[in-house]
């Protein structure tokens, strides 16, 4: 028989810091990855993926505040990482984009860290990978949709 919910529970709570600081380290691995920190990768991730989007977009995307996605690119911004863009609609609208210096710095940081997680995947045996990035599907949609519930007061 298989551990019990409890036991499960224990070993993420022992391995979730570990992965977590793992990611970070994936994350920010490349020539400039001492320059940024985990938060603003993964904008640059989300920007490079996603071309522009408004900040309230890249705050919910990320699952971060609107005041710290925007304290975030404000810096990077300063570090001519991103540029705004006023929409020619609705002038109210901003947009955030990656300038060319952040997407060759993105496309770079990527590469790097697909590179890892080919390195770290291919230590995996691809039965248990299908099932490992399956579970992981599965939690992602969980965690999801525990964002949208209201939240708990005590």
């Amino acid at each position: 028989m298989g551990r019990s919910i409890d036991e499960h529970i224990h070993k993420l709570e022992e391995l979730g810091p570990i992965l977590v600081r793992g990611m970070q380290l994936v994350g920010s691995a490349g020539p400039f990855g001492a320059e940024l920190s985990f938060s603003q990768f993964l904008i640059l991730q989300t920007l490079f993926n996603n071309e522009a989007m408004r900040m309230n977009e890249l705050a919910q995307s990320l699952g971060l505040s609107k005041a710290n996605v925007t304290g975030l690119v404000d810096r990077m911004v300063r570090s001519r990482l991103l540029e705004r863009m006023r929409s020619d609609e609705d002038r109210r609208v901003v947009y955030v984009t990656l300038s060319t210096r952040g997407r060759r710095i993105a496309q770079r940081l990527i590469n790097a860290q697909r590179r890892e997680f080919r390195r770290i995947m291919e230590q995996i045996p691809p039965k248990n990978l299908d099932i490992f990035i399956d579970s992981l599907e599965q939690m992602a949609l969980a965690l999801m949709d525990r964002r949208k519930e209201p939240a708990l007061t005590d």
